[in-house]
C-alpha cells in the first residue's frame, strides 16, 4: 500500500508561529538577565544560560541555526525550479542558498567569533568597531547589496519589499546593534542589564529578520510553485547473474 502524504503550508501561519517563538525566546532571555543582574540569581538550575540569546550552544542558538537552514533549503528549492524552466538569476538563488547554509553552520560553530579574535589582534578595536568582524561585515554587506540589485528588481513588488525589509531588520541587529554593544562594552568594560538589553535587541532583530525572510520565500514559492513533490526513488532490481567458474568454461 502506497501512502500519499500532502502537507499544505500557509506563509502567514508559519510567520505567525515563528514570530511568537521569537518573542517568547526574547522575553524568557530578558527575564533570565533580570534575575542575574537585578535579583542576583544568575543560574536558576542552568535555565538562565540555556535561554540567554547572548550565549552560544543553547536553545536560541539551536532555533536560529534551524531557521537559517530552512532559508537555505527553501532557496535551494527555488533555485532548482528556476533551473528546470531555464530562467535568469539561477546562480543568485544558489549563492543565497549557500550563504544561508554558511550562516546556519556559523551559528553553531561560531566561525565569525573566531575571526573576530584574529582581526582583533591585527586592527585597532575602538568605538563602534570594537568588535573587529564588523569592519569586514559592513563592506561585505554593501558589496552583496550592489551585486544583487538587478536580482532584486526582477522580483515581484511585494516580494522585493519583503526582501528589503528582512535584510534591513537583520542587518540592523547583526551589525547596527552589535556596534552599539561593542561601544558600550568598551566604555564600561563589564556586562550588566543595559548590555543584556542591547544584546536582546540585537538578537531579536536577527531572529525576526529571518522570520520575515522565510515569509517572503514562502510567499514567492506560493506565486511560482503551487506544488512541490518529493519522490523517493526505488532501487532498480538487478537481474540475477549466473556465476561462471573455470569448469564451465572448459566444458
Amino acid at each position: 500500500m502506497v501512502v500519499k502524504l500532502t502537507l499544505s503550508i500557509s506563509p502567514k501561519k508559519v510567520a505567525l508561529v515563528l514570530t511568537i517563538v521569537v518573542i517568547c525566546l526574547s522575553i524568557v532571555s530578558l527575564a533570565g538577565q533580570f534575575s542575574r543582574y537585578i535579583l542576583g540569581h544568575g543560574n536558576l538550575f542552568g535555565l538562565v544560560r540555556l535561554f540567554n540569546v547572548g550565549e552560544d550552544s543553547n536553545i536560541p542558538t539551536w532555533y536560529s541555526s534551524i531557521t537559517l537552514l530552512l532559508c537555505s533549503l527553501l532557496l535551494a528549492l527555488i533555485a532548482t525550479s528556476k533551473k528546470i524552466v531555464c530562467t535568469r538569476f539561477i546562480l543568485h538563488w544558489k549563492v543565497l542558498s549557500a550563504i544561508f547554509l554558511y550562516l546556519s553552520i556559523d551559528e553553531v560553530a561560531m566561525i565569525h567569533e573566531n575571526a573576530d579574535r584574529i582581526l582583533g589582534s591585527s586592527i585597532t578595536r575602538t568605538g563602534f568597531l570594537y568588535y573587529g568582524w564588523v569592519a569586514v561585515g559592513i563592506p561585505l554587506t554593501l558589496i552583496f547589496l550592489l551585486s544583487y540589485l538587478k536580482f532584486l528588481t526582477h522580483l515581484p513588488r511585494k516580494i522585493r519589499l519583503l526582501f528589503f525589509l528582512a535584510g534591513a531588520i537583520f542587518v540592523s541587529g547583526a551589525i547596527g546593534a552589535e556596534m552599539f554593544a561593542g561601544r558600550y562594552e568598551e566604555l564600561y568594560s563589564f556586562k550588566n542589564m543595559t548590555h543584556a538589553m542591547i544584546t536582546a535587541v540585537e538578537e531579536f532583530c536577527e531572529m525576526f529578520g529571518i522570520v520575515v525572510f522565510i515569509y517572503a520565500l514562502l510567499s514567492y514559492m506560493n506565486l511560482n510553485l503551487t506544488e512541490v513533490h518529493f519522490c523517493i526513488q526505488k532501487a532498480a532490481i538487478q537481474p540475477k547473474r549466473r556465476v561462471i567458474d573455470d569448469a564451465d568454461i572448459q566444458q
